[in-house]
């Protein structure tokens, strides 16, 4: 008697198992349904709202001129609208980022210190590397100007040249455009007359605020 009912019972859960599998399966399957198609809507909504990244071509990592250069500027904060080669500022790096600094008359008509590698990479992008502590002029996620750690593959790493240059006494001033989000290296007016460096929208009128020039240039 014993031995019959250890192995009935089994079968009768078997069976019963057996006897639900379809209506549960149907469950399961309708459930299915539902989840797929919450699924695609939620898809839908984050890919409305929250649009994915789009994977950019690799730039190119190959230097094709290595050379050294002072980043100079015309100051802006005399209100000149054109460079000139009078009232010259250079941009540094400091411990709080980048700033422009007034550049000597010396230093300006003469031989100065090229505290920048302004590698010129191939496709015609540059990267410019503050020499004292070998970090990189780029942006975070703010679009702030910053110095940190390079990344040969990094756009936020990368300055191009927009719109035409303007000459001012053998010296061709650009606007440098950040490759990440096109905006261009700037002179920052801050309290008491003093410039700050940062970023902003590139003026096709080309104020003296975005003329960029490479001087002392050696290759």
């Amino acid at each position: 008697m014993s031995w019959r009912y250890s192995f009935g019972m089994p079968r009768e859960r078997q069976g019963t198992r057996s006897r639900s599998r379809g209506p549960w399966l149907a469950r399961l399957a309708g459930i299915g349904v539902i989840v797929v198609v919450a699924g695609g809507g939620a898809g839908a909504y984050v890919a409305g709202f929250h649009p994915g990244k789009h994977h950019s071509v690799p730039l190119p990592t190959i230097v094709t001129a290595h050379q050294t250069a002072g980043l100079i500027a015309q100051s802006a904060a005399g209100g000149g609208s054109k460079a000139s080669a009078a009232d010259l500022v250079q941009l540094l790096g400091g411990d709080t980022g980048p700033f422009f600094t007034a550049l000597s008359a010396a230093a300006a008509n003469g031989p100065g210190t090229p505290d920048w590698y302004a590698d010129l990479m191939q496709g015609g992008t540059y990267t410019f590397i503050f020499q004292p502590d070998y970090y990189c002029l780029g942006i975070n996620g703010h679009s702030r100007l910053v110095l940190q750690h390079c990344d040969n593959g990094a756009a936020w790493q990368r300055w191009k040249r927009v719109n035409a240059a303007l000459s001012v006494d053998g010296h061709e001033f650009y606007q440098y455009a950040n490759l990440a989000d096109g905006k261009c290296l700037s002179q920052v007016l801050m309290p008491a007359h003093r410039l700050g460096a940062g970023m902003a929208d590139c003026n096709p009128a080309r104020p003296s605020s975005q003329l960029v020039a490479l001087w002392w240039l050696s290759v």
